[in-house]
């Protein structure tokens, strides 16, 4: 019977990690750079397009300019009489307009921006209102507690300070009837 060796052998189980392995190299590695014939010669081509654009135009013929030995001053024509009867009329005539008188709005308006369970809430809003240059109120009703701006006149003087929180990112404001 013969008695196998269950040992491996150091030659067969050892490998060099150091060795490198014999692999193809690619093209992509091995590319020399070279002088770029084809970039020369479509920056030449282009240059000598645009000198021949450049001189290629008809030259503009000379002219000579004669100048005049003697000058002639001229003389404006008179003015005009007028000719129309109006202007002379208009000049001693009074005219009376009737300026109707501004009337005033029947109620004010309100901007309510936000209504809190919370007056800190309330209170914070109110804060970032005043950032923006606008004066605010907190006003409690019940269990709430509104932000009301105003009162404004007219409804478009609300309408522009409510754009003006929106540009600051404050939406939700209404604009209502003053109660």
């Amino acid at each position: 019977m013969a008695t196998t060796n269950k040992r491996k052998s150091v030659k067969q189980g050892k490998t060099n990690k150091g060795a490198s392995r014999n692999r193809p190299v690619s093209k992509h590695q091995k590319t020399e750079k070279g002088f770029p014939f084809l970039a020369l010669f479509v920056a030449l081509l282009l240059l000598g397009f645009i000198v021949y654009f450049i001189y290629s135009g008809e030259p503009a013929p000379a002219v000579a300019v004669k100048k005049e030995q003697q000058r002639n001053e001229e003389v404006l024509p008179e003015k005009p009489q007028s000719q129309w009867e109006y202007e002379g009329l208009l000049k001693d005539k009074e005219v009376f307009v009737d300026i109707p008188e501004e009337k005033k709005a029947g109620t004010p308006y309100q901007m309510q921006c936000g209504s809190f369970r919370k007056q800190t809430d309330a209170e914070s809003l109110k804060a970032q209102i005043a950032f923006q240059g606008l004066s605010s109120q907190v006003k409690k009703t019940g269990n709430w507690f509104r932000v009301i701006l105003g009162p404004y006149d007219r409804k478009r003087v609300a309408e522009k300070e409510r754009h003006k929180l929106q540009r600051a990112r404050i939406n939700g404001c209404q604009i209502w009837l003053w109660r």
